[in-house]
């Protein structure tokens, strides 16, 4: 069987599994429902955010975290009435692309600052524009965060914004993009994240810092920002590093559906004496979806973050007859 039918076999069992599952352009990474019953999208068909890998087998749910490899051993586990089928056609070789080496981090081909835009330009370009502009940026917001996109290749229709490290070179980018229909909604080079403190020429390490998930939402935020790149923050981190060498106070503002993240990160820095306030954004989803200037009350209204906190939301996660 050659690797082409190999893989459109594959994609087959997990739609079928599923009932509705979402194919990438890059025709190997589908996205499903999570099947962790504690995940917060558990449940929700409009929430596909585990991403089964039908070429190197990988999966992993961008919510709560679960990860592996090997799809018939996930398929045994959590979709047992198809694991016979599984079993025969994963954990066979497929012959895997060559990765590419990016001797030195780049932005994509073409790159240009939407800030920069005019009517007559790429009409791609133009949409990335207002997609901006739609989700209350202003044109300010475009030229501070050096906000750009392309019009050709595989960035193209994606809103692109860099990274830069304390000293002005790029250490990472992101491409979100602005079509509604497409599973990978984020693209990003191949580097190590714990690594990356995002657009670190911007921080002001003697003044307090807010913690968020994303770079979207770091744009809503105020100034003094940065970004997790998810919603996970360790020792590993530089980030991290560079918080506590410096005893930078901490506001955490993520997403509601990652109450208990945002406890264990609070945890982890006020164990390193750090001071750690806890930004409550609901009704939001993240705050990428405020509006311009609403992280500063939130930040306003904030309270320092204490050890019963963190009791109070793992009581609140217990489920009824639940002891877990």
């Amino acid at each position: 069987m050659s690797d082409e039918s190999l893989i459109k076999k594959r994609i087959r069992l997990v739609q079928k599994a599923f009932g509705t599952a979402l194919l990438d352009r890059d025709g190997v990474n589908v996205a499903v429902c999570c099947v962790n019953k504690n995940c917060s999208t558990y449940g929700k068909p409009a929430k596909k955010k585990l991403t089964l890998r039908v070429d190197n087998e990988f999966f992993h749910c961008w919510v709560c975290g679960l990860r592996g490899k090997g799809l018939a051993y996930f398929f045994k586990r959590y979709k047992h009435n198809h694991y016979n089928i599984a079993a025969s056609i994963f954990e066979k070789k497929v012959e895997e692309k060559a990765e590419e080496i990016l001797p030195e981090l780049e932005l994509p081909n073409n790159f240009k600052m939407l800030a920069t835009i005019r009517k007559d330009d790429d009409p791609d370009l133009r949409q990335c524009r207002a997609y901006m502009i739609n989700r209350g940026f202003t044109q300010n917001d475009l030229w501070y965060y050096r906000v750009g996109a392309v019009s050709s290749g595989r960035y193209r229709r994606r809103v692109i914004i860099p990274s830069f490290d304390d000293e002005g070179s790029l250490n990472y980018f992101t491409g979100r993009s602005i079509d509604p229909d497409v599973t990978r909604k984020y693209m990003n080079p191949k580097v190590k994240r714990t690594e990356v403190i995002f657009n670190e020429l911007n921080i002001d390490w003697s003044l307090p810092l807010v913690l968020v998930e994303g770079p979207f939402d770091m744009m809503k935020s105020v100034q003094n920002s940065t970004c997790l790149l998810g919603s996970s923050l360790s020792e590993n981190h530089a980030l991290f590093r560079k918080i506590v060498s410096n005893r930078v106070p901490v506001v955490l503002a993520l997403d509601p559906d990652a109450k208990q993240k945002m406890q264990d990160i609070a945890r982890l820095l006020s164990s390193y004496d750090i001071e750690v306030k806890c930004a409550d954004i609901t009704p939001y989803e993240d705050v990428g979806a405020m509006p311009m200037g609403e992280m500063e009350n939130r930040i306003k209204e904030s309270k320092v973050w204490s050890n019963m906190d963190r009791l109070k939301t793992l009581i609140s996660s217990i489920k009824s007859g639940s002891l877990v």
